[in-house]
């Protein structure tokens, strides 16, 4: 166990350039995944999800260890994994990630809310990094009212409308979003209204 992990006032980046510079440092913060110490796993994860940023081909080598987490019973690890595997995307050059396509959104239909939210923010990114996915992807956001049973589905709404805002600019579907945008605008949830106003006023209502 790496005992500075424990603080909370750790600077994150000063370790994660460390395991860039030197990969054999990964194991010992992949298991402080697993910690029981709530401070030490957050901070295993918060300076690997920029090692993941900075330089995923890093972590591309351990790619199984995070699709295995998206099986966890443990909300915290597939949350985890979840933004990783999104980042890791980046240099997928293999396809990794259509092999777990249907199991990585399979957590969209979880009752709870807090995977399927990060599922959500993730996609924006994923269809940046891989734009061939983009029908796929949208056909799950657009429809996701359908697919998200959870009560706090409004709140997901405001998530889809973040993702959207990744890849409009490039997006083939602009028009498709913009009509899911335009309907949040009367949204239930105040949050959920904002970022659709927001989005109107950024990409559309100029």
């Amino acid at each position: 166990m790496l005992s500075e992990l424990e603080n909370k006032d750790i600077e994150p980046n000063v370790f994660a350039e460390k395991i860039i510079k030197d990969s054999s440092l990964v194991d010992d913060f992949l298991s402080g995944l697993l910690s029981k110490n709530e401070t030490y796993r957050y901070n295993c994860f918060k300076i690997l999800n920029i090692v993941s940023e900075k330089e995923p081909s890093v972590l591309y080598f351990h790619w199984d260890f995070f699709t295995d987490h998206l099986k966890s019973e443990n909300d915290y690890h597939k949350m985890s994994a979840v933004i990783i595997i999104s980042n890791l995307t980046a240099v997928d050059k293999e396809n990794r990630f259509e092999s777990v396509f249907d199991e990585f959104y399979s957590n969209l239909k979880s009752k709870k809310t807090i995977v399927p939210i990060y599922v959500v923010k993730s996609s924006g990114r994923i269809v940046r990094f891989k734009p061939e996915l983009e029908e796929k992807i949208m056909d799950l956001l657009l429809n996701i009212e359908k697919i998200h049973p959870g009560k706090q589905i409004e709140l997901v709404k405001s998530a889809v409308i973040e993702s959207f805002s990744e890849f409009f600019t490039k997006s083939r579907n602009k028009d498709k979003i913009i009509n899911f945008v335009e309907k949040q605008l009367n949204s239930e949830s105040p949050k959920t209204r904002k970022t659709a106003k927001d989005f109107m006023k950024k990409y559309v209502r100029k």
